[in-house]
């Protein structure tokens, strides 16, 4: 049995960024919302995007060994499997359950990797979205089911649920302009970015950021992060936070 080596927010951070890409060229900014924000009517999740995509990010524990307490959870698959639980009578998952109104999608996203150099390799290749376990709201226990434990494989397309068995399948298909091909909501991270280069025109070495260069909205988002982090040390990762 083995803990995660990262953390739940480098998870979501990496999982986010990498999802939001499959918007280009038009981004909407996603959303985490403060702790305050998270625990009232509407909240809940981790992170949205377009206003009807949630996500709340799990961690999981690593099960590589099989023993005698956790039999009939390694007998599932026979092999290694993650683990993570479920607290269906707590306010969050209430909340959660909430937000499964039409037209919304609510998913637990969790990592089917435990190492930093796993975590690492799959954000430099850009396959952290694929090597995540992705499970709908819709189909996990009812709130005020009590405490359930769900399990899965990175080799196999479902997990499933413990006290009472039930196998429940993977989400595979999540490009967000498939599964929501409605008009995107609020500023788009390309739209934050023009904004950006215009602030950077007062700037008296402006010429030398070459940003009138670039002509793809994919690489002036990323000219504007590098001349903001190499000209002015700041990490620009466009995000909207709810006071």
């Amino acid at each position: 049995m083995h803990k995660s080596q990262f953390s739940e927010t480098q998870f979501s951070f990496c999982f986010t960024f990498e999802y939001i890409k499959q918007f280009f060229p038009i981004i909407p900014l996603p959303i985490f919302p403060n702790t305050v924000e998270e625990g009232r009517a509407g909240g809940g999740y981790d992170v949205e995007i377009n206003g009807n995509i949630f996500f709340q990010f799990k961690i999981p524990v690593y099960h590589n060994l099989v023993s005698n307490f956790f039999r009939k959870h390694w007998n599932v698959f026979n092999h290694d499997y993650y683990k993570i639980k479920l607290e269906t009578d707590g306010n969050q998952y209430k909340l959660l359950k909430e937000l499964l109104i039409p037209g919304n999608e609510v998913y637990y996203a969790t990592p089917e990797f435990y190492t930093n150099n796993d975590l690492l390799t799959n954000y430099s290749n850009y396959e952290i979205v694929v090597n995540s376990g992705i499970f709908s709201l819709d189909v996990l226990p009812e709130y005020g089911s009590g405490k359930h434990v769900l399990i899965y494989s990175p080799h196999h397309n479902y997990g499933q649920i413990f006290s009472e068995p039930q196998r429940i399948k993977k989400i595979t298909n999540i490009n967000p302009l498939e599964l929501f091909p409605k008009k995107l909501n609020g500023m788009t991270i390309y739209k934050q970015a023009i904004s950006i280069r215009e602030i950077l025109k007062q700037q008296k070495n402006y010429e030398n950021f070459q940003l009138e260069k670039e002509e793809t909205p994919e690489r002036l988002v990323k000219k504007i992060h590098s001349v903001l982090l190499t000209h002015f040390n700041v990490f620009w990762y466009p995000v909207i936070a709810f006071n």
